[in-house]
């Protein structure tokens, strides 16, 4: 009975010593973890709750690893329902342990999806801590939703000055703004993709530019403000009842704009197909984004211009930067190489063999160590 009792407290202290010590849970779009990884941490920081309810902090991080969960996990097979009540409890027994704190009132907010109806709780989070970063993005939002650019332009720089902005996707986002002709309008489709080109506008950078998330634009009051500005005719589809027919039609509805500006999608929102298919014949790859257009045109002239004269490449051989999203910058990167190897393409074939060269030196550095490594080097080989 001794023997078995020593077992026991053996495999206990084990796992004790293996399980995961609470850590501070970060943007996901900024730094990314195996989904095993969240939900240890979700058992985690349920334990320094246990030991103590009234910790902000730890029910911050707990609803911080269980939203990732809900809405990353793809082998959940529950409802968005059911999903979605687990967060609704969490914030709900926060209520009642933290009700006043900073914490409570911001993932009460966050629990609204956007939704200004529960704006009133993203403002008492601010008042109860203004020099807190977690609300920068949603103030950020928030300034584009209501079409305050000013109040866009002050939450970016705040943004910016808190040193949780990726150096590299600043450079990436840059290059994306660059290749852009005059007074275009970018369709984006992340935070990746976004706040970035949100971030170099307020720093003064092609402000000329239009910058529109496409999940924003799903938003009803957002979109007629967007329509008005530009001159569209409203679209009579609703993205909630019908989500595929809209996003079938929305780019080639912002086309549609008074001025005839030029419409370009970024190549990291290009990926969602129900986008592109009805379109795809009119897209014109130009660089790290794709030129809508119904006319035929020679996009290997905007390929050129933008590689070899306007994008600022050295970021990616040379970083002499310090990256605080390694692995996401990496992934990102890989959307250089379709159209550097249509360019590398070209001055093989033209028989440009220096700049052969310098093509297939970048493309096998953006591939290194990526799922797109070996295709990459196959195809050069």
């Amino acid at each position: 009975m001794k023997n078995i009792l020593q077992i026991l407290i053996l495999v206990l202290f084990i796992q004790t010593c293996y399980a995961q010590k609470p850590e501070s849970i970060q943007s996901f779009a900024r730094v990314q973890y195996p989904i095993s990884w969240y939900k240890e941490q979700g058992k985690a920081w349920q334990q320094r709750i246990n030991e103590n309810p009234a910790d902000q902090i730890a029910w911050l991080n707990y609803f911080r690893a269980n939203r990732v969960v809900v809405f990353h996990d793809t082998t959940d097979r529950r409802s968005d329902e059911e999903r979605n009540a687990q967060l609704k409890d969490i914030v709900d027994r926060m209520e009642k342990a933290i009700p006043n704190s900073y914490e409570y009132n911001f993932c009460r907010w966050q629990l609204g999806g956007n939704d200004m109806k529960y704006y009133s709780f993203l403002e008492k989070a601010v008042a109860i801590a203004p020099d807190r970063t977690e609300h920068i993005d949603y103030m950020i939002n928030i300034g584009e939703m209501e079409r305050n650019i000013n109040q866009r332009d002050e939450y970016s720089l705040k943004l910016f000055n808190s040193d949780q902005v990726s150096s590299g996707m600043m450079y990436y986002n840059y290059n994306t703004l660059i290749g852009l002709d005059k007074n275009a309008i970018l369709l984006t489709g992340g935070d990746n993709d976004t706040y970035p080109a949100w971030l170099l506008q307020a720093k003064g950078i092609r402000r000329d530019v239009k910058v529109i998330n496409l999940h924003l634009l799903q938003i009803n009051a957002y979109r007629e403000k967007i329509f008005r500005e530009l001159g569209i005719a409203t679209l009579d589809i609703d993205p909630e009842k019908d989500p595929t027919q809209f996003k079938s039609k929305i780019i080639d509805a912002v086309s549609r704009n008074k001025n005839k500006l030029p419409v370009y999608l970024a190549l990291t929102a290009a990926g969602c197909e129900t986008y592109t298919d009805s379109i795809e014949n009119d897209l014109y790859l130009t660089g790290l984004s794709y030129l809508y257009s119904k006319q035929p045109l020679d996009n290997m002239a905007y390929l050129k211009k933008n590689i070899e004269q306007l994008f600022a490449l050295d970021y990616i051989d040379k970083p002499f930067y310090h990256e605080i999203s390694t692995e996401r910058i990496k992934e990102v990167n890989t959307n250089y190489l379709v159209p550097m190897i249509k360019l590398y393409q070209h001055y093989k074939t033209s028989g440009d063999l220096v700049r052969q060269k310098w093509m297939k030196d970048k493309l096998i550095l953006i591939s290194k160590d990526t799922d797109q490594e070996e295709a990459t080097l196959k195809y050069l080989d």
